[in-house]
């Protein structure tokens, strides 16, 4: 814990006093409170959170309760049990509660003039023993919005001191997840109208974009074109110092391609006056950092699979 508080001092040491908040929240009106109508469902996957640079909302909405222990979940159920105390409840896709958590108002949460309710989900304090003394907390306020979602806004805030410089930050998030109103259709079916998981689109989004493989171990290849950095699309010509080469895979990793010439001579422009490599010369090849700033997909090799193909 002590490591994760010294972390968070060091960035807020960089940065200085910083805040951040999603402009969006401005927008998000308060509408009711979740237990104005009773029982009430909302999807587990969020519909929007922010997502800005390195600041992220959460986007599953149980982990955003606290309730990390059991996979499967799809919804959330609001539950009040008295003026004073409600809880919320995982279910399945079968639609089986597997977790629950119980809110006592007053010291579990409390609630606002506008009728949003405030929950701490953590505070504490760290230090002492390391570069500096600091504290952080969290918490999170949820109210339905005028469209019938639960609005989740995360406010994270830290303070503390490293060697004798004081340091502060704060940060608020939003995430939006949408209703499911058992009254007008069966759960169920309900449950098709829920968003995808942001994890999941992620992924299908990098299987549609992601660079395939145009060569494979054991393949001789040769380079066609490179990939200009200044102007982030690839122009018809191989790099320089690769003209002319041919090349055998040796091997491919989640990191690199190594290549061993097997033609030509291999002499970049950082050579100057050394001379060229040869027949036998390994090297590994890996995308850019520009590349991949611009590919976000390509990761580390696809400008090889791009810049090169298998020998005619």
């Amino acid at each position: 814990m002590q490591k994760k508080i010294t972390s968070a001092l060091a960035v807020l040491f960089i940065a200085g006093c910083s805040t951040y908040a999603d402009q969006k929240i401005a927008d998000t009106k308060v509408a009711g409170n979740v237990l104005d109508r009773g029982t009430a469902y909302f999807c587990q996957d969020a519909s929007y959170a922010t997502r800005d640079n390195v600041y992220r909302g959460g986007e599953v909405l149980s982990h955003l309760l606290g309730f990390w222990t059991a996979r499967g979940v799809v919804l959330v159920r609001f539950k009040p049990s008295s003026q004073d105390e409600f809880s919320s409840e995982y279910l399945d896709k079968d639609l089986n509660v597997s977790g629950a958590r119980r809110y006592v108002k007053g010291t579990d949460y409390q609630v606002e003039d506008d009728g949003t309710i405030e929950i701490k989900t953590s505070s504490r304090c760290e230090g002492g023993g390391g570069p500096g003394l600091g504290c952080e907390s969290s918490k999170i306020r949820i109210f339905t919005d005028h469209a019938g979602n639960l609005a989740v806004i995360q406010a994270n805030a830290g303070a503390g001191i490293v060697g004798i410089v004081p340091v502060a930050g704060s940060s608020k998030y939003l995430s939006l997840f949408p209703a499911v109103d058992p009254a007008r259709q069966k759960l169920q079916t309900a449950l098709a109208q829920c968003p995808e998981s942001m994890a999941s689109k992620r992924q299908a989004e990098f299987e549609k974009n992601r660079v395939l493989p145009t060569f494979a171990v054991g393949d001789v290849i040769v380079p066609y074109r490179r990939y200009d950095n200044r102007k982030k699309e690839f122009v018809p010509e191989p790099a320089s110092g690769l003209e002319n080469t041919k090349w055998l895979v040796k091997d491919i990793t989640d990191k690199y391609v190594r290549v061993e010439l097997i033609e030509g001579e291999y002499k970049p422009d950082w050579y100057k006056d050394k001379p060229g490599r040869t027949k036998g010369f390994v090297i590994d090849f890996a995308s850019s950092e520009g590349y991949k700033s611009a590919n976000p997909y390509g990761g580390n090799l696809g400008k090889i699979f791009q810049e090169f193909r298998k020998d005619d």
